[in-house]
């Protein structure tokens, strides 16, 4: 049997060498080559860049996810109140908790899932509230519709809601300027009397009057978990004066209408679609 190695001649000089390579390879012996330091930083910076981009794609997949699954909430909830309102002569009820078993019958609804604490305190995240140097009391027990709620009249089925209900029950001070509400009056009957006379934000017809809010732009309904997902342009509370546009966190809503939009904190200062920042 005949060797696989066979011999090369190789002459320096008056010297002959031989050197042995394999007969079967059809490509000359290299020398490897291993990875430089310099060569190692640069794979190793080209890996962390796409690390990060990815992070940044997954998060932005969960926000829009969370977005999406609130706005479904919302969606339902506005069609159950106009169902509710169609059979209670054109009434709200008292609270959205007021609307299961009979209206919505899944307490999941009640639970945005970009709230923290799972529905089980305040409906605007304390951090939100520092940022906008809010300083009403929209936070107290009689506004919220959860376990934590003071109200007597809401149903104490739904232990925890992540929502804002503007129409509710809850005693309020705030009155429409021109017209005269009960004493005691609820917010819902602030929130039908400023979507039925307007107020100093919703502007004037050609006399002077206020204008009636749309149906489809007052909110019945906000969610203010997913303020630090983004900013819209929109008016902020401090330019409600000179209506000055300026970035603004965001809030999920549903209108009276029915209809989902997102606005800035203070919902009089959204600019819909054909209006400009001014």
């Amino acid at each position: 049997m005949e060797s696989d190695i066979i011999a090369k001649p190789v002459v320096h000089g008056q010297t002959a060498s031989f050197s042995l390579c394999n007969c079967l390879s059809q490509t000359s012996c290299q020398t490897r080559r291993a990875f430089t330091l310099l060569e190692l930083l640069v794979v190793i910076v080209i890996i962390g860049i796409l690390g990060s981009a990815l992070v940044v794609s997954v998060q932005s997949g969960y926000k829009q996810a969370r977005q999406a699954n609130c706005k479904s909430n919302l969606r339902q909830f506005g069609v159950a109140l106009t169902i509710y309102r169609g059979e209670h002569d054109n009434k709200t009820p008292g609270w959205i908790s007021n609307l299961y078993p009979e209206y919505v019958d899944d307490r999941a609804m009640y639970v945005c899932r970009a709230d923290r604490n799972g529905g089980r305190d305040r409906v605007r995240p304390k951090e939100f509230v520092d940022a906008i140097n809010d300083s009403t009391t929209l936070d107290a027990p009689k506004y919220l519709d959860n376990q934590k709620g003071s109200g007597n009249t809401r149903n104490t089925s739904i232990e925890c809601c992540s929502y804002f209900y503007e129409f509710s029950a809850a005693e309020t001070s705030w009155t429409v300027l021109g017209h005269t509400l009960s004493n005691p009056h609820t917010m819902g009957d602030y929130k039908m009397a400023q979507m039925t006379y307007g107020d100093e934000n919703s502007g004037t017809d050609e006399s002077g009057n206020s204008l009636p809010y749309s149906a489809s732009r007052i909110p019945i309904i906000r969610c203010y978990h997913h303020w630090h997902d983004q900013k819209i342009l929109g008016v902020g509370y401090a330019d409600r004066s000179s209506r000055r546009a300026t970035r603004q966190y965001i809030t999920i809503n549903v209108a009276y209408a029915g209809n989902v939009f997102v606005g800035p904190p203070w919902w009089e200062g959204t600019i819909h679609p054909g209006e400009t920042r001014h």
